[in-house]
């Protein structure tokens, strides 16, 4: 017997089955409609709209730009960022810096294109043995972006070239947001920052004026990760580890009483860190 129901057979059996195929087709058709209404809905989790969602087209990141070649281990580059107002996906121009230091972000990051040193007024730098940390002493500074430390570097730079100086005279600086900045690179260049003692001499600066304002956490988080990598690679005791105003015959304010009670207690510790690079 023919089970095709558009044939013309016309036995009880067979209109039987043709009157339930259609109240199905009718119902999968209503079953369609309400379903479809709910998928619309945002209200079907089926596997199905799982596997769509997955399919959907993602946001185009910028590539991340790689570690440039020789860079030290941990060497790692600056995530894309969003900027909060235009929604615009940025990447960085460059990576981090291939120094002693791998997450201190390179001079190239805030230096004027063309603005390089004045190397013919500058010493070698000899095999460090000490590390001073200091203030920039200047006025009170509040701002946590990267324009605002870019421009407090900029104006450093410019006060310490006024003093007859052939750059900034720190080494690495570190801001309110704990970010550490490339200044003058340890691996060449001695650094003017302590009076006669500048030879084998690492500076390690934060920006504010620490008589007048206290550290943020996240900026003695970042100096004491600085130090602990400096004293790691340069197997540097902590005995040397110094403030400007604890030298002998070149002492000064700096780095303001505010900070050098965070270096007391970062001393004790003897400048540990579980962020080593």
């Amino acid at each position: 017997m023919s089970t095709d129901l558009n044939s013309s057979d016309s036995t009880p059996e067979a209109r039987r089955l043709a009157d339930s195929a259609e109240r199905g087709m009718a119902i999968a058709r209503r079953s369609f409609v309400f379903f479809g209404a709910l998928f619309v809905a945002g209200c079907a989790t089926s596997r199905a709209t799982q596997l769509a969602s997955s399919r959907l087209p993602a946001p185009e990141w910028p590539d991340i730009p790689e570690v440039g070649v020789g860079a030290p281990p941990g060497a790692v580059c600056l995530p894309p960022k969003v900027d909060p107002k235009t929604g615009e996906v940025q990447a960085p121009a460059v990576c981090y810096s291939n120094g002693p230091v791998p997450f201190a972000r390179p001079r190239a990051a805030w230096a004027a294109a063309g603005d390089v040193p004045n190397i013919k007024d500058m010493d070698p730098m000899l095999p460090p043995k000490y590390i001073t940390i200091h203030h920039d002493g200047m006025t009170p500074f509040w701002g946590v972006t990267d324009l605002d430390a870019r421009s407090r570097l900029e104006w450093i730079r410019n006060g310490h070239r006024g003093k007859g100086w052939s750059d900034i005279g720190y080494h690495y600086i570190v801001d309110r947001s704990g970010n550490v900045w490339q200044g003058r690179d340890v691996t060449r260049w001695q650094g003017a920052h302590v009076k006669n003692r500048n030879e084998n001499n690492i500076g390690v600066m934060c920006m504010g004026n620490f008589m007048l304002q206290r550290p943020s956490a996240a900026q003695i988080a970042g100096l004491n990760r600085t130090v602990a990598q400096l004293q790691r690679v340069y197997q540097i005791p902590t005995s040397s580890v110094k403030t400007h105003k604890e030298w002998p015959g070149a002492q000064t304010l700096c780095p303001g009483t505010q900070l050098q009670s965070k270096v007391l207690v970062l001393r004790k510790s003897g400048f540990k860190s579980s962020a080593l690079a």
